[in-house]
C-alpha cells in the first residue's frame, strides 16, 4: 500500500510483477516503492528513511510530496530485496538508482529527488 502513515508495502500480485518494484539500499537506511498501473494503486514512487523519518514521493510528472516524522514511515515487506549500489530498478516512467549518497529517482523529464539521512533533495 502507497500512503502517509505507518503502512505495509503492498505485496506484489503475479501479474504486477512488471508494475510494482520494492527494494532496500545495501545501508538499509532507505526504502523504496515503486507502483505502475497496479489497479486503483496510485502510480508513484515513493521512498523513506527511518532517521531522520521522513518520507517523499513523486508523481508521473514527478510532482514531489514530502513527509516529516514517523507517522510518514511505512513497513517494507519481508523479504523485500537490496539495490546494490551502482543499479537502478523501475516500473513505468519510474527508475530509482542506488548510490554511496543515497536513492535517486527520476522520471523522463528528469525531474525528480535523491533521499538519504541527509535529507530528500528534489532533482530537476
Amino acid at each position: 500500500m502507497l500512503g502517509f502513515g505507518t503502512v505495509l508495502f503492498a505485496p506484489p500480485a503475479a501479474a504486477d510483477q512488471d508494475n510494482y518494484v520494492a527494494f532496500l539500499s545495501p545501508s538499509r537506511n532507505v526504502s523504496c516503492e515503486i507502483d505502475y498501473q497496479r489497479g486503483g494503486i496510485r502510480d508513484a514512487a515513493f521512498c523513506f528513511t527511518i532517521s531522520p523519518p521522513e518520507s517523499v514521493s513523486m508523481d508521473p510528472a514527478g510532482v514531489l510530496s514530502r513527509c516529516t516524522g514517523e507517522s510518514c514511515l511505512a513497513n517494507p515487506a519481508e523479504g523485500t530485496p537490496t539495490l546494490n549500489y551502482g543499479q537502478t530498478m523501475g516500473a513505468g516512467p519510474f527508475t530509482c538508482r542506488s548510490e554511496t549518497g543515497g536513492v535517486t529517482c527520476t522520471v523522463p523529464s528528469g525531474r525528480g529527488f535523491t533521499i538519504s539521512n541527509a535529507g530528500i533533495t528534489a532533482v530537476s
